[in-house]
């Protein structure tokens, strides 16, 4: 699908150890505005890193914890490997030290999962420069 521009939608590739917060967050995503689709969906860090480069997601939208390896512990794996890859941290829990955790592994932005409707807003956002920075949702 392309929107009035004729660009191709925002690429999302969700990774979520939970089966229903994935199909929840892909509800999300096709229900919304924003011009994004979900290319891809992993139940952790390994199934993800062994397609990413097939998905090639324009934002990888990765859970903070899961129970091999959480978000903060993979996106530098994740961005040793993809240079640049625009990652979206989706936790439970949000305070300013996730944050801060998140930032210095390379993490472009953390969504509280009570805020999940704003993910394809932030990932389009993320992913289209020159609509700035991402807002955190209100």
């Amino acid at each position: 699908m392309r929107d009035d521009s004729g660009a191709m939608p925002v690429r999302l590739m969700i990774v979520d150890d939970r089966a229903d917060v994935r199909q929840l967050l892909r509800a999300i995503v096709e229900d919304a505005p924003e011009d994004v689709a979900v290319a891809g969906e992993a139940d952790g860090v390994a199934p993800a890193l062994a397609t990413i480069d097939a998905v090639d997601p324009d934002v990888l939208v990765i859970d903070a914890t899961m129970p091999e390896l959480g978000g903060v512990e993979a996106a530098p794996i994740i961005l040793d490997r993809r240079p640049g890859q625009k990652i979206l941290l989706c936790s439970a829990f949000v305070d300013q030290e996730t944050c801060d955790r998140a930032e210095a592994a390379g993490i472009a932005v953390c969504v509280s999962k009570d805020d999940m409707d704003a993910i394809p807003r932030v990932a389009w956002e993320l992913a289209r420069p020159s609509s700035g920075a991402p807002a955190a949702p209100a």
